[in-house]
Parts: structure tokens; sequence; C-alpha cells
């Protein structure tokens, strides 16, 4: 390749590129750049300052986010090689944190090196996305690599996300190596066990980032009425039961969510007799369960993200606000709330401001039992804050 050829593939940095590069920070955008390379994309690209000085290399995009990077410096990684050492090196970390765990994410994109990758182990079958061009068109490899990094039974390509399309992935659920569970796996999440659709669940199957949450509750469970919100497969539930509740109420939209829950306590050995399972929206539920003034020990909100994006903010407060106004009403004095959001874009601080303009708008004083964030194996990156989404809380009122 020509000197030219080679400048054209480049990416030249303005001087809010470089202060990025500088941060280490895994993303730059068009408006960080001076020069766009001539490339296509998936292409693995340099990009260097104005005198032309190589400051790094990483995946392009055609879209607003344009660079995923993979290595600073001047040295032109190995794609294949790279994952290898990043995918061991996330391994180990695991093993380390999540010791005699069998499901957990085994990769979370940019909290370990690996942008566009999302790894979530369920027993010995991999669920994977591929959400960057850089790694999709290389999909078989990717899946190779992680098979000779641990024994796997199964890869299963999970590509369901938002915005595939603005990279040009196709929406696809496939098996990349070995074959496609034909029943739900029946595997351990947290304390208990649960069956999970890999082809159809929510996320990658189950949601990993919150298996830990329910013990936190553990000296509360014994003989407690326990509200359920957004319950989905009944993770909390079934923790409270199996820790001695005396009845849960179940809320979810999705009745078939509701149905692998009852499933999920029999495989547990427990009983569905205590449970109230309500199929619906749960601010409408919720309106009832105020209207009736029905009073419970522990409430759990784990609401699905209301704010994606930036300009989605103040609705995303009037939401969280009227589910915690209506949880604290909802608290036995002495009782607990636990309070969760996913919402990238609203910050831990906005959540903690709207949780305490809900408690005075109840009546309540409130203390803070426990702060939740995301759990060791979805590593948030120091400095780059889209990467620390997990926050919650879980609150005691006051007698």
């Amino acid at each position: 390749m020509t000197s030219i050829k080679k400048a054209l593939r480049r990416a030249v940095l303005n001087e809010s590129g470089v202060e990025r590069v500088k941060s280490r920070h895994p993303w730059l955008f068009r408006g960080n750049l001076i020069q766009a390379p001539v490339c296509a994309p998936g292409d693995i690209i340099a990009f260097t300052d104005r005198r032309g000085q190589v400051l790094g290399w990483g995946l392009w995009s055609e879209g607003a986010l344009c660079i995923r990077v993979l290595s600073f410096g001047s040295h032109e990684p190995d794609q294949m090689e790279l994952l290898r050492s990043r995918v061991e090196r996330a391994l180990a970390v695991r093993k380390c944190w999540c010791a005699g765990e069998e499901s957990f994410r085994w990769v979370h994109g940019e909290g370990d090196r690996l942008p566009g990758i999302s790894a979530d182990l369920y027993g010995d079958v991999l669920s994977l996305q591929l959400s960057v061009m850089g790694w999709y068109r290389h999909a078989d490899e990717v899946a190779k690599v992680f098979r000779k990094v641990k024994k796997l039974s199964a890869i299963i390509l999970r590509n369901d996300t938002k915005h595939l399309e603005k990279e040009g992935i196709p929406r696809e659920i496939k098996p990349l190596l070995g074959e496609m569970p034909a029943e739900p796996l029946k595997v351990k999440i947290g304390e208990t066990y649960e069956l999970v659709d890999i082809a159809g669940g929510q996320k990658t199957g189950a949601y990993l980032d919150v298996r830990s949450v329910p013990a936190l509750l553990d000296p509360l469970y014994e003989d407690a009425k326990v509200l359920d919100c957004f319950s989905y497969q009944g993770h909390f539930t079934l923790h409270a039961l199996g820790k001695g509740a005396a009845e849960v109420t179940a809320i979810d939209q999705s009745q078939s969510a509701l149905e692998r829950a009852k499933e999920n306590i029999s495989i547990n050995g427990l009983s569905c007799a205590k449970v109230t399972f309500r199929c619906g929206n749960a601010f409408d539920i919720m309106r009832e369960i105020d209207a009736d003034r029905a009073r419970y020990d522990i409430v759990i909100m784990d609401p699905p993200p209301f704010s994606p994006a930036r300009g989605q903010l103040d609705s995303a407060r009037r939401g969280y606000k009227e589910l915690a106004v209506r949880g604290f009403r909802r608290l036995d004095a002495g009782g607990h709330l636990v309070f969760m959001s996913c919402s990238h874009a609203f910050t831990r601080d906005m959540l903690l401001d709207t949780l305490n303009d809900a408690a005075r708008d109840a009546g309540s004083v409130c203390r803070i039992v426990h702060e939740i964030h995301q759990p060791q194996d979805h590593p948030a990156l120091l400095g780059v804050p889209e990467t620390d989404y997990l926050k919650g809380f879980v609150m005691g009122v006051e007698e």
C-alpha cells in the first residue's frame, strides 16, 4: 500500500478528539474528526493528530459514533489476537469476582475493552451480541475464539437490540456454534434456579446484572409481605419465597413472563400458594393498589429504562417519581423500598434527587440502607460515565 493510500485510510482528529484520546475514552465521534478515512464499515483504521502521529486504532462505523477504540499507540493490533487476549483476561476477572457462579456476563463491551461485544454465559451456553460491523462481519471467527478460551456446548448470536440498523447489521438470532437449545436452560442465577430462554428471553435471556440484589434484603424477608413490580420471570419473588416471605404480589405486563415465574417457583421446590400474580401495566396496577390502601413490608421497583436518551430525562423523572411515591405510600411503618434505574442517561444523582422528592411528597422519612451498582461482571470504566448505567437504593422508612 502506498503512503497516499495509508493516509487516506486514517482518521485525523481535531483538538477535541485528541483530548478524548488522552483521557482514554473508547469512543470517537464525527465531531472529533478533521478528516474521515476512506474505508469500509468495520475496517480497522488508525487515528492520528494533525501532524500525522498515530494515536491509536479502532473499528470504523458510518454513524455519528464513528470509531470504537481497540488500542492506543502506534502499533496496529491483530484483531483476533487482541480479542483472544481480552476474552481470556475477562474470564480471569470473572473467575475472581464470580467464583462458583454458572451464569454471568463474560464480556461487557467497553468495560472489557471490547466495544460492541456483550457475551453472557448460562452454564455452558454463550449468548453473544455483536453490535458493531467490525465484529459482526467476523462473527464465526469471534465465536471460535470464545470456544478456544472455554469449552462451550453452543454459542448463540442474540442480535435483536436497537440501533443495529445504523451499523448495517441485520437483526437475527441464530447459532454460531453448536445448536439452538430446544428447551429453556435450567441454570442457577444468583441463589436460585431459573429457566432461561436464550432465543426469546429479555436481553440475552435474563437480567444478570441484578442477580445478587435480592440477597441484600435477606434480613427482611422472613414473614414479610412483598410487592414485586416489573417482576419479569420472578427473580426477586423466588428469593423472597425461599427466605420465608409470608406472601408476594408479582406484577408484570407479560403473561408469558409470569407463567415462566410459576415454572421457576416449581423447579426451586417452592409453592405458588403464597404468590398473587397480576398481569398488566405497573402504573395502572399501582394506582389500584394505592386506592385499596394495601400495605407491604418490602416494595421492589425495577422498571425498564425510561430514558435511553437525554431527551427523555424529564419524562423518565416523572415516571420514576410516580412509582416511588406510590411505593413509599404502600409501605408499612419500618418497611423498605428497593428502587433501581438502568437508564444510563439518568444519573445516580438524578435518581437520588427524584427519590428524595418522592419521599417528601409521600410524607416519608427514609434512610439509605444499601446503594446498588452494577456488579463486577458488568464493569464501568473510570472516566467514562456512559458505561455506568445501573444504579439504585434500598431505603428504610422510619416509623
